[in-house]
């Protein structure tokens, strides 16, 4: 495979050729752009299936739960997030990235039954905000039940990264049709449920383009562990400091629960 100069997206002849071998259609212009549109439709399936509608049910009964435990609202917001797809530019850019080193990974993301849509673990994704460090790993835990009993083959992975990322992702295989030049195939795709806290939220937003960028290219910590005024520096450094920031925040509701009404009442009036 031909190698990139510095700053240009990887060349991805290399495993193009291989997948293009079993499915033509990859190497077709508008590939991405189909596929795309595809992503959004079953986004759009994912948020009113069976499965989301339960857990909307079941979400009452896991706020009071959570309250009963840790006397704290589980989710910073009322109603549950809408799924949504990946972009083409992104999935495209994802896969040639993962075959950048070994053009042979490309039979991993594309094998043989997967009907020409690559296997990325977020084509369809969305992200759920909780309030507290606590209420992640609850609700995880709770949307892993229930896709289990809803007939879902659902994974919970913990995530914890250098670069400030914490979140947990609860991810399921889920069948959807694929439309390409008029003909229908019946698909697995993959369905990811981000759960992070709200600080960690706002700051992803905020920050995530950045690390898409520094994703895309050559990201060698010494470039930014030494440098303030890179975006780098101050985008990690905060993602742990919220995580810590998170954990605190924990520590300091526990402690105001621990206070006896009086001596709480005698603060007050100080």
């Amino acid at each position: 495979m031909g190698s990139s100069k510095k700053g240009q997206r990887p060349d991805h002849d290399g495993w193009l050729e291989i997948v293009s071998e079993q499915f033509p259609e990859v190497a077709l212009s508008g590939y991405w752009e189909n596929l795309e549109q595809n992503c959004e439709r079953w986004a759009r399936e994912v948020t009113v299936s069976d499965f989301w509608l339960a857990v909307s049910a079941q979400l009452p009964g896991w706020r009071t739960g959570f309250r009963a435990k840790y006397q704290g609202d589980l989710l910073s917001g009322v109603k549950l997030p809408d799924f949504v797809g990946k972009g083409a530019a992104r999935m495209s850019e994802k896969v040639s990235m993962s075959c950048a080193k070994d053009a042979a990974k490309a039979t991993k993301l594309f094998p043989e039954d997967c009907g020409a849509v690559p296997r990325l673990k977020d084509l369809v994704r969305t992200r759920v905000s909780c309030r507290f460090i606590e209420g992640v790993q609850y609700m995880a835990e709770k949307l892993v039940e229930l896709a289990e009993s809803e007939g879902l083959a659902a994974v919970r992975s913990p995530q914890g990264k250098l670069r400030g990322y914490f979140a947990q992702h609860v991810t399921f295989p889920y069948a959807v049709t694929y439309r390409a030049g008029g003909v229908n195939r019946t698909v697995e795709a993959t369905v990811e449920i981000q759960v992070a806290t709200e600080l960690s939220t706002t700051v992803w937003d905020a920050t995530h383009t950045i690390y898409e960028d520094a994703r895309s290219g050559k990201d060698d910590p010494a470039e930014w562990q030494w440098s303030p005024r890179d975006p780098r520096f101050v985008s990690r450094q905060l993602g742990h400091m919220i995580h810590l920031a998170d954990g605190l925040l924990s520590q300091l509701r526990d402690h105001a629960r621990a206070v006896p009404k009086s001596e709480g009442k005698a603060i007050q009036d100080d």
